[in-house]
């Protein structure tokens, strides 16, 4: 039996000894002595403010933390249980200093939102975040500035300017009609690669062709623009497109103009740069009132059912959540639960998933845009978060806490640098 330190040869329970390791004092002598598949395991299951630290202990600790091998033994034990190495991430519907960050480990008594230091930060408006994959997000503030930040490790790389072409007016169009641009951020997990979506769409219902668009996907590996296939759809929801099992995915219609247009649930194959319609669950019902979600890295498909409605606001009755066990399988489709109408004067009109709790056996719920709330899998109840902020509509991101890099690129060499001049 190995004994790298006195303070911990009482420690019997694994779960014990990972918790208290970040605290102790090791010597790269001391850490030789674990055998390399314990000090594996150990580490990977630590946060990466942690690891960070260890990696100074040893070259060969170092080699280790930073082999890809390790980085996604430790990125899958984030995703596995959700610890105090995840965060939420608030995007406020403020016109500055709009970032904000909560510890997830937290959630279960007040705590204040903190102001997030991030690499985009100006003094101009907001900084919009348009997705967060694997420990990475997307930040912007226009076309021409951003990037793709790890809030854990601090490193962050600026995105080429993508030169898409707006769609032009179609011929025999009158008036503006309708246009938009959209995008997203996913993971091909084939060709391990992290990539970035930008779609632009313009709507004319009078003119032939009605709607025109163009796509353009980023590669960070390859750290190139490229078009792939013109989205046929118009984009309704999901502005960012919901990301799960290596596709970005909108709520869309073939006419936007047209109130009788069916609902279509569309993926964006990042593999292949393709299209795909994703099939509803069977018992699903009438597509409406629809909205995306993912949780635990499956898509969720969120159905509302109205008791009321008018021109000014609408009621529900309750939420059913759907989640897609096994992607790109209508049969995996199942009703994973449902919530109904709080009680009282306060009612929601949107609710949202966000994450399981440590245990499993709760689901934090976005209520509204401002406030959260945690879903009882066993009883069935709803009960508020707690959280003090002065928020009062919010966005929020789940970024988990991971050492993924973003391969080469000229932020990557000079990351600090860059950094530096953008605080």
């Amino acid at each position: 039996m190995f004994s790298p330190d006195s303070q911990i040869i009482e420690v019997f329970r694994f779960d014990e000894f990972v918790r208290i390791i970040p605290h102790l004092s090791f010597s790269a002598q001391k850490m030789s002595d674990i055998p390399p598949e314990i000090l594996s395991d150990i580490l990977s299951r630590l946060p990466v403010k942690s690891l960070l630290r260890f990696r100074c202990v040893s070259k060969s600790i170092k080699t280790l933390i930073d082999s890809p091998e390790f980085i996604e033994a430790h990125l899958k034990n984030q995703v596995l249980k959700p610890n105090s190495d995840m965060k939420l991430i608030l995007k406020a519907h403020i016109d500055a200093d709009n970032l904000f960050s909560l510890d997830f480990a937290s959630m279960a008594s007040t705590q204040i939102p903190r102001e997030l230091a991030h690499p985009l930060k100006h003094l101009y408006g907001p900084t919009q975040v348009l997705g967060s994959c694997r420990g990475l997000v997307l930040i912007s503030n226009n076309m021409n500035d951003n990037g793709v930040w790890n809030p854990s490790t601090k490193v962050f790389r600026k995105l080429p300017f993508c030169h898409i072409n707006p769609p032009r007016k179609p011929l025999g169009g009158q008036g503006p009609g309708l246009s938009q641009i959209r995008g997203g951020f996913g993971y091909d997990r084939l060709a391990d690669d992290y990539k970035v979506v930008t779609i632009a769409q313009l709507y004319h219902p009078d003119a032939e062709p009605s709607l025109v668009s163009e796509t353009m996907v980023f590669s960070l590996k390859l750290d190139v623009w490229k078009k792939v296939q013109d989205c046929p759809y118009w984009l309704l929801k999901e502005d960012n497109g919901t990301c799960a099992g290596g596709a970005l995915h909108w709520i869309v219609t073939k006419e936007p103009s047209a109130w009788w247009s069916p609902l279509i649930l569309v993926g964006l194959n990042l593999q292949n740069g393709t299209f795909q319609e994703v099939e509803y669950p069977e018992d699903l019902g009438n597509p409406q009132q629809i909205n995306l979600a993912v949780l635990g890295e499956c898509l969720c498909l969120l159905k509302g059912h109205l008791t009321c409605s008018n021109a000014k606001n609408h009621v529900l009755d309750r939420i059913d959540v759907w989640m897609m066990k096994d992607y790109g399988v209508k049969e995996s489709w199942v009703k994973l639960f449902s919530v109904e109408q709080l009680e009282g004067r306060q009612h929601f009109r949107n609710l949202r998933p966000i994450t399981y709790s440590v245990t499993g056996k709760e689901v934090l719920m976005e209520m509204d845009n401002r406030k959260f709330l945690w879903y009882s899998l066993e009883r069935k109840s709803l009960k508020y978060a707690k959280m003090n902020s002065k928020l009062d509509t919010f966005e929020s991101i789940v970024c988990l806490g991971s050492l993924v890099p973003l391969y080469g690129g000229r932020n990557e060499k000079d990351r600090k640098k860059g950094i530096e001049q953008r605080e």
